[in-house]
């Protein structure tokens, strides 16, 4: 089975009460659990970012109602693509808190907030990102 990517950044209308994200895990957990769905949430001060990885179908399916799901707006695409292996293969989603200063560094060089974005290279940013992400994670908890 090859295993498909997409990872993207967003942000909430409203920034959700940590009851509601601990809902929205929790559903969304269930759900990727269902569908062979694994990945992380990184959240910040009302800003997402996230990776899912699974089977192509799958994921394209959870990603369209990301897309019309009314509490994100500004949802940008930094990869979809065919990866070799899993990522976070052991989380239905992984999820953990950064501060805006952590989330910047991780996202900050293909942020739409950015004058310059999008950039040229912006499309081929997943292996310097995934290893952001994956450096990010190695040093903080991770909610399974």
């Amino acid at each position: 089975m090859t295993i498909h990517q997409t990872i993207y950044i967003s942000r909430f209308h409203n920034n959700p009460t940590e009851e509601q994200l601990t809902e929205l895990l929790q559903q969304a957990r269930l759900k990727n659990h269902r569908l062979l769905i694994t990945g992380i949430l990184l959240y910040a001060s009302g800003r997402v970012l996230q990776v899912l990885e699974g089977p192509e179908q799958e994921v394209r399916e959870v990603f369209e109602a990301i897309t019309h799901d009314p509490r994100h707006y500004q949802i940008v695409t930094l990869a979809d693509i065919v990866v070799p292996r899993r990522q976070f293969p052991d989380w239905s989603m992984g999820f953990t808190v950064a501060d805006p200063v952590e989330y910047e560094h991780i996202t900050g060089y293909v942020s739409p907030d950015k004058p310059l974005f999008p950039l040229p290279r912006a499309h081929n940013a997943n292996p310097a990102l995934m290893q952001l992400l994956l450096n990010f994670v190695a040093l903080h908890p991770v909610l399974a």
